[in-house]
């Protein structure tokens, strides 16, 4: 008797032992399927600062060539200086035109009312030099502040 109580006593422990495995395995299995979903996130956007020169939006991307197939600075920004009734922006780096988001439009629109030497340089039609920290997605700027 005492041998099936020992005998009964060793199956059980196998049946358990043997029993934890398939759930470890389970385990596995939605921990690839986590690893899986969070290698399908877009990458994350980096924060970036970005400097040049504030243009009107509506005509930012259209500048004459020179001679040579680049646009002087002075051409790129004939005819799309920011005025007080500019309502969407882009800022032009050295290299290419961003257009901002409707947020940066709107801190932009603030800075040009509220920054009395930007306001005076759109009254007259000058180039205003601005610093953007934003994050970019294509040709547009996720504005987080301009200064």
């Amino acid at each position: 008797m005492k041998m099936f109580k020992s005998l009964g006593a060793i199956v059980f422990l196998l049946g358990v032992a043997w029993a934890q495995k398939p759930a470890d395995q389970g385990d596995q299995k939605r921990s690839s399927a986590t690893d899986s979903r969070s290698s399908a996130r877009p990458p994350e956007l980096k924060t970036q600062t970005y400097k040049g020169t504030l243009m009107d939006a509506s005509c930012a991307g259209a500048s004459r060539e020179t001679s040579r197939g680049k646009a002087s600075a002075a051409d790129r920004s004939q005819g799309c200086s920011v005025s007080a009734n500019t309502k969407e922006f882009a800022l032009r780096t050295d290299s290419e035109t961003l257009r901002f988001d409707s947020v940066g439009n709107a801190r932009a629109e603030e800075a040009i009312k509220n920054k009395k030497k930007w306001g005076n340089d759109a009254a007259a039609g000058k180039p205003i030099r601005a610093k953007v920290i934003a994050n970019a997605n294509g040709d547009k700027l996720t504005v987080m502040s301009i200064n």
